[in-house]
């Protein structure tokens, strides 16, 4: 399980509203001098924090930090939607459609076509089951 601490930023009968502090992976590894990544990350600036609802068990008040838990199963469902589905599909478009159309600027255009619906499917997809899977568990107060 992945866990994660987030600040409550309002609670009410059973349901917390908490932010997960936004954070870079740059700065900690021993490549710092000489890696690309931390520049275009610094040119990127901070990302904003998410905020989300989710059910406690206990009273809690603005303020307290929590850990929250999300299962290693549920990320990976998410990331192969996210990025397999569509990738997948701009591989078979580009085998498809290369040997329907002998044109490539029809061919790329199919492509990008098919891709694109199946962003928009995998987001109809995700909307549609309403994020039921994708929502942390709470652990508990951090002290």
């Amino acid at each position: 399980m992945l866990v994660e601490i987030a600040t409550v930023v309002h609670y009410e009968n059973g349901i917390a509203q908490v932010q997960c502090s936004a954070k870079s992976a740059c700065g900690s590894c021993t490549a710092q001098k000489g890696c690309g990544t931390k520049a275009l990350s610094a040119l990127a600036g901070e990302k904003t924090a998410p905020q989300f609802e989710l059910a406690v068990n206990e009273p809690l008040k603005p303020g307290d930090r929590i850990e929250l838990g999300l299962s290693e199963t549920t990320l990976l469902n998410g990331v192969m939607w996210i990025y397999g589905v569509p990738l997948l599909v701009l591989i078979l478009s580009a085998i498809i459609f290369s040997t329907v159309f002998k044109n490539e600027l029809v061919v790329a255009s199919c492509m990008l076509i098919s891709t694109a619906c199946a962003f928009w499917g995998v987001k109809k997809r995700i909307n549609h089951k309403q994020q039921v899977n994708l929502v942390p568990v709470f652990l508990g107060k951090v002290s």
